[in-house]
């Protein structure tokens, strides 16, 4: 992936950022495409290695996605070896991690984990609890795993 952005959705991302008061960066934009392309919740170094040669230097690369997450706009993660993970918000509610191979996979939002979380937000509330964020993480064994154990 190169710096160079160029995709239907760029526009759209540049109206998400203003209106959160944020920088329409070349740099924060090909991070926004890169995960939107991806799928998948990434690291930081995950990234790096996906922009190559086009990377931005590592620190301002920690600084997009720091400024996207509290904007609201990225999902921050961490997995079991303790390595952060970022997702767009708009498509994941959680992760799933393997315990055997690590594989990180989004839990796509579906109507009724959403209203699981609002389940959950509620019962919080009702004890006097002020959420900040609630994450859904599962661990267990991916398909992948589950093929090679049964052959």
């Amino acid at each position: 992936m190169t710096m160079a952005v160029a995709n239907t959705n760029t526009e759209n991302w540049k109206g998400r950022l203003r209106a959160r008061g944020l920088r329409a960066t070349p740099s924060t934009l090909a991070t926004l495409q890169c995960l939107e392309q991806r799928g998948q919740a990434m690291s930081h170094d995950d990234l790096t290695q996906t922009f190559g040669d086009q990377a931005p230097d590592r620190v301002t690369l920690y600084r997009i996605l720091e400024r996207l997450v509290q904007a609201g706009i990225v999902q921050r993660y961490t997995d079991s070896t303790r390595t952060q993970r970022f997702a767009l918000i708009e498509r994941v509610v959680g992760l799933f991690e393997c315990d055997n191979c690590h594989h990180v996979m989004p839990i796509e939002h579906d109507p009724a984990l959403d209203a699981a979380i609002e389940i959950v937000k509620s019962h919080l509330t009702g004890h006097g609890i002020s959420e900040r964020e609630i994450t859904l993480s599962s661990h267990g064994i991916c398909p992948d795993c589950n093929r090679t154990q049964t052959k």
